[in-house]
């Protein structure tokens, strides 16, 4: 019985779902990605989706900022989760190819060419998802993935991302698949600003205690592979820009916490470089500090 309710209620977000991708399907695309943008921005916002968790996290991370300069940021947030949905669903792989470039590239290239495969290390910024299209630019893409509780969204989202090459590791079994991916020569996406919960090693983040994973590091220090931070900016062109910096990469270190410390502080400094030069590209209405610091304690 539980079974059949679990997928009578999947079904039920779906179908809808996908009735209302077809009609936008239907429309031209700038007036579909206009619709998309005015849900989000007015629905979005004025129902206040998310938007008390944005609010406080910007808050306690730029403290001197106004409550206008705080409002039109999280507005920003919801055009770009707007314009990211309607890329990811409305956009085919060749229009969404063409409309991007790579900067840093040679950053790429060189980890590449230590032949042990790379991992990149990524975050909630940009429209990450459009970087199942780096597989038609050249780079073997693999991403890792957490199973969406509505099994039929999963399927449906799995389908998109892999119809041009872009490999899928399940979260769950991880560790296997992404060393057979790296022993490959394959490019690991990892989204490193994932909340870690208790299993994770408390660093500072944009002037606050978070849990972080501890993998990313680990398997650079442990397997020598090298990792190279990418980042998806959004031009004022509305070009989509595959932003790559140079490789954290020692080989030297030996597999311990410390040497993860230093890894991890590596990769958040660069991560938080690009937050604050593109604060509206971050997703804040993820509970980043749930697990360190208390941002809601009161509220």
């Amino acid at each position: 019985m539980k079974i059949k309710y679990k997928h009578i209620q999947n079904a039920l977000e779906y179908y809808p779902f996908r009735v209302l991708i077809a009609l936008l399907r239907a429309l031209p695309y700038k007036l579909s990605r206009a619709i998309i943008v005015f849900m989000f921005q007015t629905l979005g916002y004025h129902l206040r989706i998310r938007r008390d968790v944005a609010e406080t996290q910007i808050k306690h991370v730029y403290p001197n900022w106004s409550a206008e300069r705080v409002n039109r940021l999280i507005k920003a947030v919801y055009r770009q989760m707007a314009l990211n949905i309607a890329e990811e669903y409305l956009m085919d792989d060749a229009t969404l190819s063409a409309k991007s470039d790579i900067i840093g590239l040679e950053f790429m290239r060189e980890a590449q060419e230590l032949d042990r495969g790379v991992v990149m290390a990524t975050a909630h910024f940009g429209n990450w998802e459009a970087a199942r299209i780096l597989t038609t630019l050249g780079i073997p893409l693999s991403v890792i993935v957490k199973k969406q509780r509505n099994t039929m969204f999963d399927s449906y989202t799995n389908a998109i991302r892999t119809r041009s090459g872009l490999h899928i590791i399940d979260m769950k079994r991880g560790l296997r698949e992404i060393l057979a991916d790296l022993s490959d020569k394959r490019v690991v996406a990892i989204l490193a600003d994932q909340n870690a919960g208790s299993r994770g090693i408390m660093l500072d983040f944009l002037g606050y205690p978070a849990s972080n994973w501890k993998g990313v590091a680990k398997l650079s220090l442990r397997y020598k592979i090298p990792i190279v931070p990418g980042f998806v900016i959004r031009s004022p062109q509305d070009r989509i820009q595959f932003e790559f910096s140079k490789m954290i990469y020692h080989p030297e270190l030996e597999d311990n916490e410390e040497n993860i410390v230093v890894i991890l502080n590596k990769i958040i400094k660069v991560t938080e470089e690009y937050i604050h030069k593109y604060p509206d590209h971050w997703f804040w209405v993820h509970k980043r500090w749930k697990h360190g610091y208390d941002m809601f304690k009161g509220k």
